[in-house]
């Protein structure tokens, strides 16, 4: 998608209302992705989507825990299902993105690349990533304009999906990146949902401590960022690792820095990919100001052997699995927060889209 057509959804405040504002307006958008949705979840397990979701909801437990934690995000699910004319099932099951993965056995240690780095004087704080996504998500990218009563949240989503990651106008931005190595659990609290339970909090200190409490179904970074620093958090089922952070710069790809609560037969050191991409993003910090500017360039570098910014190569081939699989970057955001918030957003590799900027009120 170019960065000039990413729609931008206002939601309200009422949980349910917000969900069908979302649907409503994405629903056109909603049914193409649910059909790409479906069509790979043949190519990637072997099994068509009318078999794989029963048993894989079924056999999970999500829902206890997103009702104990989050219970607003429910309402919010179903309203989606009810603007976008789907069934509830399939609504709920699109929010499961990372937990998909982990049940189906999927190939894959995820592709985005991750930064935060606290204030200094002159700048506020930056919390930014590239959201690196099998290429059927590409065309449904959207920005949710939530209200939240006094002041809004902007979250970064592929349509149909509660959020990826967000920035609010209280001063609180959050990214992720997948931690595939390590534990998981049938019925944690599931990434869309964690996301934005964190999102939701007043401060980063809140964020980190919802996200300490919380039972994870997935391994995931969490990068945290508020007007006065910066938190990074692994988190897997069993346990959460916060990372000591130095020199005012946390930078993350897809392999753990710190939590050792390892999924089975998992290799904790990560693949080539995510080790390269990391040092490529070191690399871009050491070479000029730790700004915007300089996080911008290094979400849109394509460093041999690790590219932070994938772009697709040919058109999309829907009728093969690495049509439907392959990863590609569906967009990537800065957040600076000071005495004011804005978003910079790409709708696609930033290394081939421009940016916008929103402020966040």
């Amino acid at each position: 998608m170019r960065t000039e057509d990413l729609p931008v959804i206002d939601c309200p405040k009422a949980p349910l209302a917000r969900g069908r504002a979302h649907g409503e307006a994405l629903r056109g958008t909603i049914a193409g992705k649910v059909e790409r949705w479906q069509a790979a979840i043949g190519k990637a397990y072997g099994r068509p989507a009318a078999a794989f979701l029963p048993v894989f909801l079924s056999v999970t437990d999500f829902r206890t825990a997103i009702a104990a934690r989050v219970p607003d995000l429910l309402e919010e699910v179903r309203g989606i299902a009810e603007g976008a004319g789907i069934s509830k099932e399939t609504a709920y099951a699109l929010q499961l993105m990372d937990e998909e993965w982990w049940f189906g056995g999927f190939d894959g240690e995820g592709h985005c690349s991750s930064l935060a780095v606290a204030p200094v004087a002159g700048r506020g704080t930056l919390v930014g990533q590239t959201m690196d996504l099998p290429r059927w998500h590409d065309g449904a990218q959207a920005v949710l304009r939530l209200d939240d009563g006094g002041s809004e949240t902007l979250v970064y989503t592929s349509a149909g999906l509660i959020g990826l990651m967000g920035v609010s106008g209280h001063g609180l931005g959050i990214c992720v990146n997948t931690l595939a190595q390590l534990a998981y659990s049938p019925r944690g609290l599931p990434v869309s949902f964690a996301m934005r339970g964190a999102l939701a909090q007043e401060n980063a200190a809140a964020a980190a401590d919802f996200l300490s409490r919380v039972p994870h179904a997935s391994g995931q970074t969490y990068q945290i960022g508020d007007r006065h620093g910066i938190r990074t958090l692994e988190c897997a089922a069993g346990g959460v690792t916060e990372i000591a952070i130095a020199g005012g710069l946390s930078l993350h790809t897809n392999h753990p820095l710190a939590n050792t609560r390892a999924a089975p037969n998992a290799r904790l050191e990560g693949s080539g990919d995510s080790r390269t991409r990391l040092r490529s993003l070191h690399t871009d910090f050491s070479r000029g100001p730790a700004d915007i500017e300089t996080a911008k360039r290094a979400l849109a570098a394509r460093r041999k052997g690790g590219a932070v910014s994938i772009v697709p190569k040919g058109p999309p081939r829907p009728d093969t699995k690495l049509g439907l699989l392959r990863q590609m970057t569906i967009g990537a955001v800065v957040y600076e927060i000071g005495e004011t918030v804005s978003l910079c957003v790409a709708a696609g590799p930033p290394s081939a889209e421009g940016w916008r900027q929103m402020a966040v009120r």
